[in-house]
């Protein structure tokens, strides 16, 4: 019932132009479902094929120039993620303090990495496991629901051939896609790495695409069914009892969400300015939201995905490998107490 109610909803989403339409409306839907206490089948099997197919579709719009391109912003790419653990890092401080959490379950709430793999990683540092979980999933729901929104109504379009500018691939090119993104996919899970179905697809896309061996896109209904398993996936994150428990988490995430993702725009803004990249391309590169989503809209605003989804690459790599690290330099450097003293605070809780 949930997938239909879903499905309808994609789909009067893309009737009145709502940007990621297929991503949106199944969240909505599953979000308000999961709210009101119903369960939903949302296996875990169902979001990886959704990044399997959304990311080889952004995978076969890459070209034999990205590598010159990733080579050309390789030092912009490394420094962008070391902005934002930065910026979460500072504002993790007043965010603690409005929702009453400790430095552990602030610093790994606001930290824009894996849902999982913050609740995991700050688990071993004493963080509130539930609390950093509820605050990472407002984080994709706002950032989903408003940036590409705002992108897609001021922002600038790229000009560069988006999907629809190719022809449909038949379904013997499509398997040699599929399987080649599974392959890969299978590969970077062995190395441990976040979101591995979207990086094998980006992969096995991109690689099959920028070497001439097939060109083309994936039909328009299987790519809509793969952005609507996304948008579940991340719709049945809200779930009711996490919200009853932890209103204050959801206060404050909603407060600074927003702010974080401010902050990163404005910084994009500087990087626009001195490198000549684009402001949306920017906005989107060093924004703090998931991987398939801002590939999803460098795609509709056709803007460079290879360089947006890089940033996104190294960002999740950098996260969510080593934030463990930084947090225990920034408590061994006292970064967390010289901002509380900025502030004219006493010792967080």
């Amino acid at each position: 019932m949930i997938l239909v109610a879903a499905v309808l909803a994609g789909v009067g989403a893309s009737s009145i132009g709502m940007p990621l339409a297929w991503v949106m409306g199944p969240l909505l839907v599953a979000a308000f479902a999961s709210i009101a206490g119903e369960k939903i089948f949302a296996p875990n099997s169902g979001r990886k094929l959704g990044q399997l197919i959304v990311g080889s579709s952004v995978g076969l719009s890459l070209s034999a120039e990205t590598p010159a391109l990733i080579a050309e912003w390789f030092l912009l790419i490394l420094v962008t993620p070391i902005v934002a653990v930065l910026v979460c890092a500072l504002l993790s401080v007043p965010f603690g303090r409005i929702a009453r959490l400790d430095r552990a379950t602030a610093y790994f709430s606001l930290t824009p990495g894996g849902l999982a793999e913050m609740a995991r990683t700050g688990e071993s540092e004493g963080a509130n496991t539930e609390a950093v979980a509820l605050s990472q999933t407002i984080r994709v729901a706002i950032i989903v629901m408003c940036l590409p929104w705002l992108l897609l109504t001021i922002g600038h379009d790229g000009g560069l051939s988006g999907p629809g500018d190719r022809a449909v691939l038949d379904w013997p090119s499509l398997a040699v896609v599929f399987a080649a993104a599974a392959a890969l996919a299978l590969l970077v899970r062995k190395l441990k790495a976040n979101n591995s179905w979207m990086i094998g697809g980006l992969l096995g896309g991109g690689i099959l695409a920028a070497s001439g061996l097939v060109e083309g896109r994936v039909p328009y209904l299987l790519f809509a069914a793969g952005q609507i398993m996304i948008g579940i996936s991340i719709g049945v994150r809200f779930k009711r009892d996490a919200l009853m428990a932890l209103p204050r988490v959801a206060f404050a995430s909603t407060l600074f969400v927003p702010v974080v993702t401010t902050i990163l725009i404005v910084y994009a803004g500087i990087c626009a300015w001195f490198t000549g990249i684009d402001l949306s391309t920017m906005a989107l590169a060093a924004s703090p939201g998931g991987l398939a989503e801002m590939a999803l809209t460098a795609q509709a605003l056709h803007l460079n995905v290879a360089l947006v989804t890089t940033f996104h690459l190294l960002r999740s790599f950098t996260v969510n490998a080593w934030s463990l690290q930084f947090y225990r330099l920034f408590q061994r450097i006292g970064f967390f107490s010289a901002v509380e003293r900025m502030f004219g605070w006493n010792r967080a809780r």
